[in-house]
């Protein structure tokens, strides 16, 4: 987009062809100034809202010794923008992980009218901030700062942007306070891989380092979605921005304030968006867009009678574009019941199924875990023994004992071997583990040789696991 406004101008000073009135849609100097002038109100509309993200992260998982965590003074930056005038900010999960304290650093006031002073303005006040929750599932974190009054930015409905779109992404890229770029919506409903749980706005509007958990805001200033990353080879944008839906986030942002954490509804499905290939394969309407791939046995839809092959048009009367969209949306309906639209063959008609709450165990596992009791610093991860307690959040438990991951900030092996919160380690190096102090000392060994094999419990299936140690 960085070539429209030139581009824009030079066309405003090509004369019309010779015997040929000048286009009434032609661009002018006029129109160009007006878009600019559109552009600055804008910037200023929504610069008052977006904020600094700063972090400093206190003891990590990289435990020079065993049984206590070294302290890392690494600071981060990210972006936000105020939901609330009470003080309610949302930002990216990633951009607070592991924080030990976290500030809010507001936007610089607006410059001086020409002549009066300096452009050099004083910077904007730093706020102290505390996490109200975060959900790393979908990237969105919330937090909150003391005092009242603050300037918001409304959300937007991501179901209607449309590719090529003309959007605005804020932050602070590099540290850069309050940043805009524009740019155009390259797609509206991206996975990065088939199967994953979230799906992304696409924009080439430039998305940096520093940029993540600032709004990507249409014409109108509504926040359409929350920068979360870029790919690149260099690191810096090549126009593959990625941001989050603002109906995804709007969803888990009024849980987060409701209740902490997401509770997260279910009917038991594992609901797909309908390809133009599986579209073709199932010999259905390519306006068709969610298709049941699986119901899972005993589960609320399949006592509510629904099957393998059932395609969803609606959710309590509302349009599904696509199988996140179907989940989300069952996100805060916990306790309630849903009348299903649904397509079977040539039979068309509704279903009315019961939302029960998800179960997330490896949450619970690390709610269970102390930084100081269950650390095993070789393998990064918070290790849990194999308690009574522990093992009821373990459904599918085959082995009689073992250590179970609560955590882990280790990336995976070059192999790509990695441990997973839920694991239960059962055997390292063929030796059984009872617990964490056990393996600490099976990994203190010399012939560890800087990698171990392990033999893990994962979703009920037996696996064998090369791991680092370090």
């Amino acid at each position: 987009m960085r070539f429209v406004l030139p581009l824009l101008f030079a066309l405003a000073l090509v004369p019309p062809a010779h015997g040929q009135p000048a286009s009434a849609e032609a661009p002018t100097p006029r129109s160009l100034a007006q878009l600019s002038n559109e552009a600055q109100a804008l910037a200023r509309q929504v610069r008052r809202a977006v904020v600094q993200v700063k972090v400093r992260r206190g003891p990590g998982l990289q435990g020079s010794g065993e049984g206590s965590a070294r302290w890392s003074e690494v600071s981060g930056t990210g972006s936000g923008f105020f939901v609330d005038s009470a003080g309610l900010v949302v930002t990216n999960a990633h951009v607070v992980a592991e924080a030990t304290e976290v500030w809010v650093q507001r936007a610089a006031p607006p410059p001086p009218p020409p002549g009066e002073a300096s452009l050099l303005r004083p910077r904007g006040s730093l706020l102290k901030a505390e996490v109200v929750g975060v959900d790393p599932e979908t990237d969105v974190a919330v937090l909150d700062v003391s005092g009242t009054g603050y300037p918001t930015l409304p959300f937007g409905n991501s179901d209607r942007l449309r590719r090529g779109q003309t959007v605005f992404a804020f932050g602070g890229p590099m540290g850069l306070e309050n940043s805009m770029t524009m740019g155009i919506v390259s797609a509206t409903a991206r996975q990065m891989r088939p199967g994953d749980p979230m799906v992304y706005v696409q924009t080439d509007a430039s998305i940096n380092p520093g940029s993540s958990g600032g709004p990507l805001v249409n014409t109108a200033g509504e926040v359409v979605g929350l920068n979360t990353f870029n790919v690149s080879k260099s690191g810096g944008s090549q126009g593959l921005g990625f941001a989050g839906p603002s109906n995804i986030v709007e969803a888990v942002y009024r849980q987060i304030r409701a209740h902490g954490h997401v509770r997260r509804g279910t009917i038991g499905v594992n609901a797909q968006t309908i390809t133009p290939e599986m579209a073709q394969e199932l010999k259905v309407s390519q306006g068709y867009r969610v298709v049941l791939g699986d119901v899972s046995p005993r589960s609320p839809a399949e006592r509510a009678g629904l099957r393998p092959g059932d395609i969803v048009t609606h959710l309590d009367g509302e349009r599904m574009h696509n199988g996140r969209e179907l989940d989300v949306n069952l996100y805060p309906k916990v306790g309630a019941t849903v009348t299903l639209g649904v397509v079977r063959g040539d039979s068309t008609f509704e279903q009315r199924v019961r939302v029960v709450r998800r179960e997330n165990p490896s949450a619970r596992f690390n709610e269970m875990a102390d930084a100081e009791d269950h650390l095993v610093g070789r393998l990064g991860i918070l290790g849990l023994p194999l308690t009574d307690e522990v093992a009821q959040h373990i459904p599918t438990l085959r082995v009689p004992s073992g250590v179970v991951v609560a955590a882990s900030n280790r990336p995976a092996a070059p192999w790509g071997d990695q441990l997973r919160p839920g694991d239960v380690i059962y055997t390292v190096e063929g030796k059984r583990v009872s617990g964490p102090e056990d393996l600490r000392a099976l990994l203190r060994s010399d012939e560890t040789d800087g990698r171990v094999l392990a033999h893990v419990l994962r979703d009920g299936t037996m696996h064998y696991l090369v791991l680092p140690v370090g």
